[in-house]
Formats: C-alpha cells, structure tokens, sequence
C-alpha cells in the first residue's frame, strides 16, 4: 500500500510538471475507472510527439497501466466465484508474474482443490513456492504436476531444481535428463520454460553431472 501510495504521488507529481490544465489524466486518478482509463490513454496518445528522446508521455503511460492493471486484478479476486477456471489460472499466473507469490499460491490452491487433476495450476504453485524458497512444497507441488502428467516438460525443470536445493542431486538429475528426453521429442522450434533460459538449464545439469559421479 505505501509503495502504490509513492508511486502514485510520484505520478501526480510528473503530472503536475507536465499538464497545468485539467485533463483526462487527473480524472483518471480521481475515479479509477475503465471508460477514464481509456480517456486517459487517448488524451496521452494524442500528446505524444512521437519522439523517442520524449519518455513523459510513455511514462505517465505505465504508471497509469500499472495503476489499472492492480485495479482490474483486485476487482477479480473480489469476484473470484464468478470467474472460469481458465480465467482464474490466467489471474494466479498475472500475480505470479508480478512477484506477489502468496496471492499466486492462493489462487492455484484453489484450483488445485476443484481440479486435482489438471496439471498446470500445480507446475505453477510450485514455482511461486520455489521463488519463496519453500524448496520442500515447491518440490511436492511439482511432483503432482507431474503425476497428473507425466509429460509436462516445465515441471521436471522446476522439479530438478527445487530438488537440487533439497540436496537431492541423483533424483535432479533424472528429473532434468526427463525433460531433455522429453523436449527432444517435441516439435522443431519449441522451447523450455521463459522462465529458466536454457544455459541457466544447462549449468544446472554440469554441477548435477559433478555433483552424481
């Protein structure tokens, strides 16, 4: 709250700088809403020079985009009942992706509850575990993706990982050389998690060959 409360101070602030008059700006502050955000937008495009040396617009731009993407975000969770699954693992995954973890994990429990068998929910709460350093339930979410299908690449990764941290380095190592064998089975042009660059992959498999001799 005290972060979103400088952060909004701060855009009040470039703001003030940068418009004198009223605009749709301001009005979006006053009244966070999506017809004010869309007005604000316009007004914004219709300001912009087009100069790449002038950020002020693109940057009153992201601050408002940031603002209305944890508003629309909240709105959902107060509304969770009313949304699909698929609606509601795509609102975990925009919490994971914004590091709020706890918020992610809560999300993917639940649907870990309705859906014990879908795979995804469980790669992705043990994740969101694993960047809390919680290695032992990061380990144990994924060992669920996995059982409910034993051929999701991502969740061998982050499985070898976690158990890599756990010191557990033989069951890592097989666990990685399952998703090499099962990655190289995959079309042409496919490619590991975004979130793990595959040299980072790859010197994890090195200390895990030194580490299994």
């Amino acid at each position: 709250m005290k972060r979103m409360i400088l952060m909004t101070l701060a855009l009040s602030l470039l703001i003030g700088l940068a418009f004198a008059e009223e605009n749709p700006i301001r009005g979006y502050l006053g009244d966070p809403n999506i017809k004010m955000f869309r007005e604000a937008v316009n007004y914004l495009v219709e300001q912009d020079g087009g100069s790449e040396e002038d950020l002020k617009n693109q940057i009153t731009l992201a601050f408002l985009a940031n603002l209305e993407a944890k508003r629309i975000m909240e709105l959902a969770v107060q509304r969770m009942e009313k949304l699909s699954a698929g609606e509601r693992f795509s609102l975990g995954n925009l919490y994971l992706s914004r590091d709020d973890y706890a918020q992610s994990i809560k999300i993917y429990e639940s649907l870990n509850k309705e859906f014990p068998k879908w795979s995804c929910p469980w790669r992705h709460k043990g994740e969101a575990l694993y960047k809390m350093k919680d290695f032992k339930a990061s380990a144990k979410a994924l060992e669920m993706s996995i059982e409910t299908n034993l051929e999701h690449v991502d969740a061998y990764i982050w499985y070898a990982f976690a158990l890599n941290e756990l010191k557990q380095y033989k069951k890592a190592r097989t666990a990685l050389e399952k998703a090499f064998e099962l990655q190289g089975k995959e079309e042409e042009g496919s490619h590991f998690d975004e979130e793990l660059p595959e040299a980072k992959i790859n010197a994890l498999y090195d200390q895990l060959k030194k580490k299994t001799k």
